[in-house]
Order: C-alpha cells, then sequence, then structure tokens
C-alpha cells in the first residue's frame, strides 16, 4: 500500500495507538511513549483524546489504558457486515472436529489478510487459533487463494512492488514468484504455505464459493508441519472444499419450486359457452340453449 504523499503527524500517532491495542491489552503511558517515540506528555494527550472519544478507557486499579467501548463496537459492527461469518461456524467447527486440526475463516482487508473466526484442534500440540490475526496476502495460503480471483494486474497494484514483505526465508518475495504460484492455485483449487509464514507450521486453504455481493473469504486448515506428509493434502482439501461448499449453499440457497397458479373458475356469462362437461347432461344442455339451435 502505497504511503500518503502528506502525513498528519498526529492522526498518524493516534492510529498507531489503536493499532497496539492488537499487540497487548493494557498499556502505560510510559510504554506508549517509548512505542510510539514521543515524550510522556503526548503520550498522555493522545491517550487522553482517544479516551474522551470512548476508544480507550483508563483502569482505575492500575492506571493503564485499555481498549474503549468505541472500539469494540466498530470492530462488532464490521464483523456483523460479514455475511460469511454468520453462517459459517458450524461448519468449520464440523471440519476442525473431522480433521483434529485448527480452521480459520479468512477474508482480504486491504492488503492483508484478516482471521475472522476459528476453531482451534484438540491435538496437543496444534496451531493456536488466531481471530483478528493479519498477514501479508503472499505469506499464507488464504491469501493466495483470496488473491488468485484477481487478474495479476490487480495483484500488483494491491501488494506490489518488489521486494513483497516475507515473515520466514521460504515466504514468497516478488511478484514473479507470486504471479508463478497464484497461477497453480487457480489450476488446482487450493493453496498452501509450507513455514512460509511461520516454521514448523503448514496451511492449507480453499476458497467459498460465495455469491455476487458476499464479501470473498476462505477456509484454512492449519497444523504442525510433521502432521500434513504429501498424501495427507488430498484428505484436508476434499474436507475443506466440502465444507466451503456448505457454507456457499447457505449464503446462497437454491430459489424455492415455482407454485402452480390457481385454476380458474368457470365463466359465468350470458353468451355461448362449450358443450357440456363432468356430470352436466346432455338434456339439460339442449334445454338451456335451445333458442341457440
Amino acid at each position: 500500500m502505497t504511503e500518503p504523499a502528506y502525513r498528519i503527524e498526529s492522526v498518524d500517532k493516534a492510529l498507531r495507538l489503536l493499532h497496539m491495542f492488537r499487540e497487548k491489552p493494557r498499556w502505560t503511558v510510559s510504554e506508549v511513549s517509548e512505542a510510539l517515540g514521543v515524550v510522556p506528555s503526548t503520550a498522555h494527550r493522545l491517550l487522553a483524546m482517544l479516551q474522551w472519544h470512548d476508544f480507550a478507557h483508563q483502569e482505575p486499579g492500575s492506571k493503564a489504558y485499555v481498549a474503549g467501548r468505541a472500539l469494540m463496537m466498530i470492530g462488532l459492527s464490521a464483523l456483523s457486515q460479514l455475511a460469511v461469518r454468520d453462517v459459517a461456524r458450524t461448519d468449520i467447527e464440523a471440519l476442525s472436529r473431522e480433521l483434529g486440526e485448527t480452521v480459520h475463516l479468512i477474508v482480504l482487508q486491504g492488503s492483508r489478510t484478516l482471521i475472522v473466526d476459528a476453531v482451534e484442534g484438540d491435538q496437543v500440540v496444534r496451531v493456536g487459533a488466531r481471530i483478528g490475526g493479519s498477514a501479508p496476502p503472499n505469506c499464507v495460503s488464504a491469501g493466495k487463494v483470496l488473491l488468485s480471483r484477481m487478474t495479476d494486474r490487480q495483484v500488483a497494484a494491491l501488494i506490489g512492488p518488489d521486494p513483497l514483505p516475507q515473515r520466514t526465508s521460504r515466504s514468497i518475495g516478488t511478484l514473479a514468484e507470486l504471479t508463478a504460484d497464484l497461477a497453480r492455485v487457480r489450476e488446482r483449487g487450493f493453496a498452501t504455505n509450507f513455514d512460509e509464514h511461520e516454521f514448523g507450521a503448514t496451511g492449507i486453504a480453499v476458497p467459498i464459493p460465495v455469491p455476487r455481493g458476499v464479501t470473498p473469504a476462505a477456509i484454512t486448515v492449519n497444523a504442525p508441519s510433521g502432521r500434513v506428509p504429501g498424501e495427507r493434502i488430498p484428505v484436508i482439501v476434499a474436507a475443506a472444499t466440502a465444507a466451503a461448499a456448505r457454507i456457499a449453499a447457505k449464503l446462497d440457497p437454491p430459489p424455492a419450486e415455482p407454485q402452480a397458479p390457481p385454476r380458474p373458475s368457470p365463466a359465468r356469462s350470458g353468451g355461448r359457452v362449450g358443450r357440456p362437461t363432468g356430470r352436466e347432461s346432455s338434456s339439460s344442455y339442449r334445454r338451456d340453449h335451445a333458442d341457440e339451435d
């Protein structure tokens, strides 16, 4: 993402401070001062302004600041707009039980991925569930799946230019590498991440075929790399693809069967009518229409 040509320093510091509440829940004035590289009086003024607008709250006992009601309400409101999250929970829980691994539901927010829901696996050694976590899309399998829906030019505009952000030495670092990898993702229908975001962790992701107007999303199955040999990948892909299809079906249910229109009642008029039907006798027909002969 391109940095604005004209940075407003005070706004930049306030927004960076808001981001810091993702890293840990409580911050003192001195910690904010050190993290932002400002004097304590400036840090105090920033926190006081956030508290005034309900984005931060000072705990009475510790005097540390925590995320305020407004910040939580904005986050919850944003999540409520994600239709896919509303319907996916039972299916990602079932997928996690089936495979015994951690499952994440992920969307693309700007130039980074965002974990909007997760179910942690039941294995003793497992990848932790990280709701709210974010990563460069070129470093994670769900990011690659979501980028694969775009053209190469759109991908370059979103996360370029080189070098791309890397999390480990195995991360994709150039647009040329990413373009080649995305071509494979489009061909196979799934993406992989072997130690590209974190050493020792593997991710396998499939897209959720959401209908038009719904935020694109992906399911990722995460596991320690030692539990994902090559022969297990098709098993994981098949299970995740089935779960994605079930989620998509809830988002775009089939149309209801059309009902047959009601049969019209027989017309009654003084004009000419047809021959008798049903129980109407020929004699009554002749009597009622004798003047027509």
